[in-house]
Protein backbone atom coordinates (compact mmCIF):
# COMPACT_ATOMS: atom_id res chain seq x y z
CA UNK A 1 0.00 0.00 0.00
CA UNK A 2 1.29 3.38 -0.86
CA UNK A 3 2.20 5.81 1.94
CA UNK A 4 -0.53 9.02 2.26
CA UNK A 5 0.80 12.30 2.18
CA UNK A 6 0.56 13.65 5.55
CA UNK A 7 0.47 17.27 3.96
CA UNK A 8 -0.83 17.08 0.69
CA UNK A 9 0.42 19.56 -1.60
CA UNK A 10 -1.87 22.44 -2.85
CA UNK A 11 -3.49 22.59 -6.26
CA UNK A 12 -0.73 24.76 -7.59
CA UNK A 13 2.15 22.70 -5.88
CA UNK A 14 0.61 19.66 -7.51
CA UNK A 15 0.53 21.44 -11.12
CA UNK A 16 4.51 22.10 -11.16
CA UNK A 17 5.04 18.47 -9.88
CA UNK A 18 3.41 16.44 -12.89
CA UNK A 19 5.37 19.60 -15.02
CA UNK A 20 8.21 18.43 -14.22
CA UNK A 21 7.27 14.89 -14.77
CA UNK A 22 6.32 15.24 -17.61
CA UNK A 23 9.56 16.81 -19.02
CA UNK A 24 11.65 13.82 -17.47
CA UNK A 25 9.75 11.62 -18.84
CA UNK A 26 9.59 13.14 -22.00
CA UNK A 27 13.88 13.50 -21.78
CA UNK A 28 13.55 9.92 -21.12
CA UNK A 29 11.91 8.36 -23.49
CA UNK A 30 13.22 10.73 -26.25
CA UNK A 31 16.75 9.47 -25.04
CA UNK A 32 17.93 7.36 -28.35
CA UNK A 33 19.04 4.05 -26.53
CA UNK A 34 22.00 1.54 -27.57
CA UNK A 35 20.55 0.19 -31.22
CA UNK A 36 17.63 2.32 -31.55
CA UNK A 37 16.95 4.02 -34.67
CA UNK A 38 16.30 7.93 -34.64
CA UNK A 39 13.48 8.74 -37.29
CA UNK A 40 15.23 11.27 -39.52
CA UNK A 41 17.57 8.14 -40.16
CA UNK A 42 18.52 7.80 -44.04
CA UNK A 43 19.69 4.43 -45.24
CA UNK A 44 22.29 5.70 -47.59
CA UNK A 45 23.99 9.43 -48.38
CA UNK A 46 25.39 9.95 -52.35
CA UNK A 47 28.00 12.46 -52.28
CA UNK A 48 28.00 13.67 -56.02
CA UNK A 49 25.87 13.24 -58.94
CA UNK A 50 27.77 12.80 -61.66
CA UNK A 51 27.10 9.65 -63.85
CA UNK A 52 28.70 7.15 -61.25
CA UNK A 53 26.76 9.00 -58.38
CA UNK A 54 23.43 9.07 -60.25
CA UNK A 55 23.39 5.40 -61.72
CA UNK A 56 24.02 4.08 -58.28
CA UNK A 57 21.53 6.36 -56.44
CA UNK A 58 18.82 4.98 -59.06
CA UNK A 59 20.05 0.93 -57.88
CA UNK A 60 19.25 2.06 -54.64
CA UNK A 61 16.25 3.47 -54.48
CA UNK A 62 15.26 0.38 -57.37
CA UNK A 63 15.75 -1.51 -53.87
CA UNK A 64 13.67 0.35 -51.66
CA UNK A 65 16.62 2.44 -49.90
CA UNK A 66 16.00 5.88 -48.43
CA UNK A 67 18.58 8.03 -50.56
CA UNK A 68 19.38 11.70 -49.98
CA UNK A 69 22.08 12.80 -52.56
CA UNK A 70 24.40 15.88 -51.84
CA UNK A 71 25.70 17.74 -54.78
CA UNK A 72 27.32 20.98 -55.24
CA UNK A 73 25.50 21.63 -58.58
CA UNK A 74 28.11 20.15 -60.68
CA UNK A 75 30.63 23.03 -60.42
CA UNK A 76 33.62 20.33 -61.10
CA UNK A 77 31.46 17.47 -62.52
CA UNK A 78 33.75 15.52 -64.88
CA UNK A 79 30.51 13.70 -66.78
CA UNK A 80 29.74 17.34 -68.00
CA UNK A 81 32.41 17.38 -70.33
CA UNK A 82 32.22 13.51 -71.16
CA UNK A 83 32.02 12.77 -74.69
CA UNK A 84 29.13 9.91 -73.52
CA UNK A 85 30.84 7.93 -76.00
CA UNK A 86 29.75 3.81 -75.57
CA UNK A 87 33.27 1.98 -77.16
CA UNK A 88 33.32 -1.28 -76.15
CA UNK A 89 36.51 -1.27 -78.21
CA UNK A 90 39.45 1.23 -77.55
CA UNK A 91 43.25 2.01 -77.69
CA UNK A 92 46.26 1.59 -80.14
CA UNK A 93 46.26 -1.84 -79.66
CA UNK A 94 42.31 -2.06 -80.69
CA UNK A 95 41.46 -4.25 -77.33
CA UNK A 96 37.96 -4.83 -76.30
CA UNK A 97 36.98 -3.33 -73.21
CA UNK A 98 37.42 -6.12 -70.04
CA UNK A 99 34.34 -7.67 -69.50
CA UNK A 100 32.26 -6.31 -72.38
CA UNK A 101 30.38 -9.22 -73.38
CA UNK A 102 28.28 -8.40 -69.95
CA UNK A 103 29.09 -4.72 -69.59
CA UNK A 104 27.59 -3.51 -73.00
CA UNK A 105 24.20 -5.64 -72.97
CA UNK A 106 24.03 -4.20 -69.43
CA UNK A 107 24.41 -0.71 -70.25
CA UNK A 108 22.63 -0.88 -73.02
CA UNK A 109 19.69 -2.24 -70.95
CA UNK A 110 19.77 -0.16 -67.80
CA UNK A 111 19.93 3.15 -70.63
CA UNK A 112 16.91 1.92 -72.05
CA UNK A 113 14.80 1.01 -68.93
CA UNK A 114 15.84 4.75 -67.77
CA UNK A 115 14.82 6.29 -71.06
CA UNK A 116 10.95 4.54 -70.81
CA UNK A 117 10.91 5.84 -66.72
CA UNK A 118 11.68 8.94 -67.59
CA UNK A 119 10.19 9.91 -71.31
CA UNK A 120 13.44 10.68 -72.81
CA UNK A 121 15.63 9.12 -75.11
CA UNK A 122 19.22 9.18 -73.20
CA UNK A 123 21.32 6.61 -75.09
CA UNK A 124 21.74 6.19 -79.02
CA UNK A 125 22.49 3.70 -80.63
CA UNK A 126 25.68 4.59 -83.03
CA UNK A 127 28.32 3.14 -85.42
CA UNK A 128 31.79 3.94 -84.27
CA UNK A 129 33.87 4.87 -87.50
CA UNK A 130 37.25 4.74 -86.74
CA UNK A 131 39.97 6.09 -89.17
CA UNK A 132 42.99 3.83 -89.49
CA UNK A 133 46.19 5.77 -88.40
CA UNK A 134 48.89 3.52 -89.83
CA UNK A 135 49.56 0.28 -91.46
CA UNK A 136 50.84 -1.19 -88.14
CA UNK A 137 47.15 -0.36 -86.62
CA UNK A 138 45.47 -2.28 -89.75
CA UNK A 139 48.19 -5.15 -88.99
CA UNK A 140 46.79 -5.00 -85.48
CA UNK A 141 43.09 -5.22 -86.27
CA UNK A 142 43.42 -7.58 -88.72
CA UNK A 143 45.03 -10.18 -86.05
CA UNK A 144 41.97 -9.14 -83.40
CA UNK A 145 39.27 -10.27 -86.25
CA UNK A 146 40.97 -13.81 -86.29
CA UNK A 147 40.46 -14.15 -82.63
CA UNK A 148 36.73 -15.75 -81.81
CA UNK A 149 36.52 -13.37 -78.78
CA UNK A 150 36.05 -10.52 -81.16
CA UNK A 151 33.54 -11.75 -83.67
CA UNK A 152 30.68 -9.41 -83.81
CA UNK A 153 32.66 -6.47 -82.50
CA UNK A 154 34.69 -5.76 -85.41
CA UNK A 155 33.20 -5.00 -88.74
CA UNK A 156 35.66 -5.71 -92.04
CA UNK A 157 37.42 -2.95 -93.48
CA UNK A 158 36.21 0.05 -95.07
CA UNK A 159 38.40 0.92 -98.33
CA UNK A 160 39.71 5.04 -98.29
CA UNK A 161 37.27 7.08 -99.82
CA UNK A 162 34.29 4.89 -100.16
CA UNK A 163 32.29 6.18 -96.84
CA UNK A 164 29.48 8.48 -97.38
CA UNK A 165 30.81 9.09 -100.92
CA UNK A 166 33.80 9.88 -99.95
CA UNK A 167 33.94 12.89 -98.18
CA UNK A 168 35.75 11.63 -95.66
CA UNK A 169 39.76 12.14 -95.03
CA UNK A 170 40.02 8.57 -94.07
CA UNK A 171 43.05 7.66 -96.23
CA UNK A 172 44.07 4.92 -95.01
CA UNK A 173 40.78 3.47 -94.90
CA UNK A 174 39.03 2.48 -91.47
CA UNK A 175 36.30 -0.01 -89.86
CA UNK A 176 33.51 -0.18 -87.63
CA UNK A 177 33.12 -1.21 -83.79
CA UNK A 178 29.94 -2.48 -83.43
CA UNK A 179 27.82 -2.57 -80.42
CA UNK A 180 28.74 1.10 -80.13
CA UNK A 181 26.74 4.37 -79.53
CA UNK A 182 26.84 7.61 -77.08
CA UNK A 183 24.55 8.45 -73.95
CA UNK A 184 23.33 12.13 -72.92
CA UNK A 185 24.93 12.25 -70.11
CA UNK A 186 23.71 16.57 -69.32
CA UNK A 187 19.98 15.52 -70.05
CA UNK A 188 19.92 12.31 -67.87
CA UNK A 189 21.69 14.10 -65.03
CA UNK A 190 19.34 16.76 -65.61
CA UNK A 191 16.52 14.64 -65.31
CA UNK A 192 17.03 12.65 -62.18
CA UNK A 193 18.23 15.81 -60.27
CA UNK A 194 14.73 17.45 -61.13
CA UNK A 195 13.01 14.28 -59.55
CA UNK A 196 14.73 14.55 -56.55
CA UNK A 197 14.55 18.45 -56.12
CA UNK A 198 10.48 18.07 -56.15
CA UNK A 199 10.60 14.54 -53.69
CA UNK A 200 13.53 16.81 -51.17
CA UNK A 201 15.99 14.08 -51.52
CA UNK A 202 18.84 15.97 -53.37
CA UNK A 203 20.79 18.86 -50.77
CA UNK A 204 22.26 21.11 -53.66
CA UNK A 205 25.74 21.87 -51.30
CA UNK A 206 29.15 21.27 -50.92
CA UNK A 207 29.91 18.20 -48.90
CA UNK A 208 31.83 18.62 -45.55
CA UNK A 209 33.71 15.77 -43.97
CA UNK A 210 33.84 17.43 -40.98
CA UNK A 211 30.16 16.79 -40.28
CA UNK A 212 30.75 13.10 -40.70
CA UNK A 213 30.75 11.09 -37.08
CA UNK A 214 32.25 7.59 -37.66
CA UNK A 215 32.97 5.10 -35.91
CA UNK A 216 33.60 0.80 -36.93
CA UNK A 217 30.04 0.05 -35.48
CA UNK A 218 27.97 3.13 -37.66
CA UNK A 219 28.14 6.46 -39.46
CA UNK A 220 25.91 9.75 -38.46
CA UNK A 221 25.94 12.89 -40.95
CA UNK A 222 24.41 16.26 -39.16
CA UNK A 223 23.32 13.78 -35.92
CA UNK A 224 21.63 11.72 -38.44
CA UNK A 225 22.00 8.33 -38.86
CA UNK A 226 22.84 6.53 -41.72
CA UNK A 227 22.54 2.66 -41.43
CA UNK A 228 23.64 1.73 -44.72
CA UNK A 229 26.67 3.99 -45.28
CA UNK A 230 27.84 7.55 -46.68
CA UNK A 231 28.84 6.39 -50.77
CA UNK A 232 31.07 9.15 -52.12
CA UNK A 233 31.03 9.64 -55.56
CA UNK A 234 32.76 12.83 -55.76
CA UNK A 235 34.87 12.08 -58.74
CA UNK A 236 38.31 13.41 -58.84
CA UNK A 237 37.90 15.79 -55.55
CA UNK A 238 38.21 12.65 -53.67
CA UNK A 239 41.90 13.35 -53.74
CA UNK A 240 40.99 16.28 -50.92
CA UNK A 241 38.82 13.41 -48.80
CA UNK A 242 40.06 12.50 -45.73
CA UNK A 243 39.28 8.44 -45.95
CA UNK A 244 40.28 7.90 -49.39
CA UNK A 245 42.80 10.72 -50.53
CA UNK A 246 45.86 7.85 -49.96
CA UNK A 247 44.63 5.88 -53.28
CA UNK A 248 46.81 6.51 -56.42
CA UNK A 249 44.63 8.88 -58.25
CA UNK A 250 45.60 10.18 -62.02
CA UNK A 251 43.13 13.01 -62.72
CA UNK A 252 42.87 14.44 -66.03
CA UNK A 253 41.60 17.33 -66.97
CA UNK A 254 39.35 17.43 -70.11
CA UNK A 255 37.34 19.54 -72.99
CA UNK A 256 34.94 19.35 -75.56
CA UNK A 257 33.17 21.85 -77.88
CA UNK A 258 29.96 21.54 -80.09
CA UNK A 259 30.17 22.53 -83.30
CA UNK A 260 27.96 23.50 -86.11
CA UNK A 261 29.48 22.78 -89.79
CA UNK A 262 27.19 23.09 -92.91
CA UNK A 263 26.95 20.23 -95.33
CA UNK A 264 28.12 18.50 -92.35
CA UNK A 265 24.53 16.53 -91.90
CA UNK A 266 25.21 13.46 -94.70
CA UNK A 267 27.84 12.30 -92.46
CA UNK A 268 25.75 12.07 -89.11
CA UNK A 269 25.09 8.17 -89.41
CA UNK A 270 28.15 7.32 -87.45
CA UNK A 271 30.22 8.98 -84.63
CA UNK A 272 33.17 9.51 -86.35
CA UNK A 273 36.71 8.79 -85.03
CA UNK A 274 40.26 10.32 -86.39
CA UNK A 275 42.55 12.24 -84.16
CA UNK A 276 39.42 13.82 -82.13
CA UNK A 277 35.92 11.85 -81.61
CA UNK A 278 32.75 13.44 -83.10
CA UNK A 279 29.62 12.44 -81.83
CA UNK A 280 26.35 13.65 -84.20
CA UNK A 281 24.19 15.66 -82.09
CA UNK A 282 21.64 16.14 -85.20
CA UNK A 283 21.24 18.37 -88.25
CA UNK A 284 24.75 19.79 -88.84
CA UNK A 285 25.81 19.84 -84.93
CA UNK A 286 28.62 17.89 -83.33
CA UNK A 287 30.11 17.52 -80.15
CA UNK A 288 33.71 16.85 -80.79
CA UNK A 289 36.97 16.37 -78.09
CA UNK A 290 38.38 15.31 -76.13
CA UNK A 291 42.09 16.50 -74.95
CA UNK A 292 43.73 14.76 -71.68
CA UNK A 293 45.54 17.19 -69.29
CA UNK A 294 47.28 15.88 -66.69
CA UNK A 295 49.21 19.25 -65.44
CA UNK A 296 46.74 21.78 -65.23
CA UNK A 297 44.03 20.30 -63.25
CA UNK A 298 41.07 23.13 -63.97
CA UNK A 299 37.50 23.47 -64.79
CA UNK A 300 38.17 26.24 -67.27
CA UNK A 301 37.71 26.24 -70.85
CA UNK A 302 40.56 27.23 -72.75
CA UNK A 303 40.63 28.61 -75.84
CA UNK A 304 43.63 26.86 -77.30
CA UNK A 305 42.03 23.73 -77.07
CA UNK A 306 39.05 24.41 -78.41
CA UNK A 307 40.83 26.04 -81.82
CA UNK A 308 42.62 22.58 -81.83
CA UNK A 309 39.68 20.75 -81.49
CA UNK A 310 37.71 22.40 -84.16
CA UNK A 311 40.64 22.24 -86.90
CA UNK A 312 41.20 18.37 -86.36
CA UNK A 313 37.28 18.35 -86.31
CA UNK A 314 37.41 20.00 -90.12
CA UNK A 315 40.48 18.19 -91.63
CA UNK A 316 38.36 14.84 -91.10
CA UNK A 317 35.95 15.71 -94.37
CA UNK A 318 37.81 15.80 -97.66
CA UNK A 319 38.21 18.21 -98.72
CA UNK A 320 38.96 19.50 -95.58
CA UNK A 321 36.22 21.88 -94.07
CA UNK A 322 37.13 25.33 -93.29
CA UNK A 323 37.44 26.18 -89.49
CA UNK A 324 36.34 29.32 -90.34
CA UNK A 325 33.00 28.02 -91.43
CA UNK A 326 32.66 25.55 -87.97
CA UNK A 327 31.05 27.32 -85.06
CA UNK A 328 31.99 26.95 -81.75
CA UNK A 329 28.11 26.51 -80.04
CA UNK A 330 29.32 25.64 -76.56
CA UNK A 331 32.31 24.71 -74.52
CA UNK A 332 33.16 22.72 -71.37
CA UNK A 333 36.20 21.76 -69.22
CA UNK A 334 36.36 19.27 -66.30
CA UNK A 335 38.43 16.88 -64.86
CA UNK A 336 38.08 12.88 -64.93
CA UNK A 337 38.60 10.87 -61.55
CA UNK A 338 41.00 8.50 -63.38
CA UNK A 339 43.23 6.29 -60.89
CA UNK A 340 46.38 4.22 -61.86
CA UNK A 341 45.96 0.59 -63.14
CA UNK A 342 42.46 -0.68 -65.06
CA UNK A 343 39.80 -0.94 -62.84
CA UNK A 344 37.75 2.02 -60.76
CA UNK A 345 37.46 2.18 -57.24
CA UNK A 346 34.22 0.43 -55.57
CA UNK A 347 34.26 -0.55 -52.30
CA UNK A 348 34.05 0.06 -48.26
CA UNK A 349 37.07 1.91 -46.35
CA UNK A 350 39.52 -0.71 -44.58
CA UNK A 351 39.28 0.59 -41.45
CA UNK A 352 35.37 2.07 -41.49
CA UNK A 353 32.90 -0.22 -43.34
CA UNK A 354 30.10 2.43 -43.37
CA UNK A 355 32.04 4.85 -45.64
CA UNK A 356 32.68 3.84 -49.55
CA UNK A 357 33.75 4.63 -52.47
CA UNK A 358 31.91 4.68 -55.92
CA UNK A 359 34.80 6.12 -57.99
CA UNK A 360 37.39 5.90 -60.84
CA UNK A 361 35.72 4.88 -64.00
CA UNK A 362 37.65 7.73 -65.80
CA UNK A 363 36.74 7.41 -69.98
CA UNK A 364 34.99 4.18 -69.83
CA UNK A 365 32.55 5.22 -67.46
CA UNK A 366 29.27 5.24 -70.01
CA UNK A 367 30.48 1.30 -70.31
CA UNK A 368 31.11 0.24 -67.45
CA UNK A 369 28.88 2.46 -64.80
CA UNK A 370 25.18 0.37 -65.44
CA UNK A 371 26.24 -2.90 -64.46
CA UNK A 372 28.62 -1.69 -61.52
CA UNK A 373 25.59 0.27 -60.31
CA UNK A 374 23.56 -3.00 -60.41
CA UNK A 375 26.07 -4.92 -58.55
CA UNK A 376 27.26 -2.50 -56.00
CA UNK A 377 23.55 -1.67 -55.05
CA UNK A 378 22.89 -5.39 -54.29
CA UNK A 379 26.28 -6.17 -52.42
CA UNK A 380 25.07 -2.99 -50.18
CA UNK A 381 21.15 -4.20 -50.24
CA UNK A 382 21.59 -7.90 -50.55
CA UNK A 383 18.71 -9.42 -53.04
CA UNK A 384 16.53 -6.98 -54.43
CA UNK A 385 13.25 -6.71 -52.52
Amino acid sequence: MLAEFQNPPSCAGTGLLMALLGVFLFRFFKKKKPGEVSPDALDFVIVGQGLAGTLLALELEKCGRKVLVVDDGWKSAASQVAAGVLNPVTGMRIVKTLGADDLVPAAKRVYAALGERFGETFFHETPFYRFYTSEHEREVKAKREKNPEYEGWLSADVPAGTLCGGGLADRLGGFFVNRAGWLDIPKLLDRAREEWRSRGVLLEENFDCAEVEVSRTGTRWRGRDVLGGIIFCEGFRVRENPWFSHLKWQPAKGEFVEIELAGTENFQGQILKSSVAAIPLGGTRWRVGTNYDRDVLDTRPTAEVAERLRRSFCAAFSPAKSAGDAKIVAHRAGVRPAVQGTLPKVGAHEKFPKLFLFNGFGSKGVTWLPLYAERFAVTLCGEKD
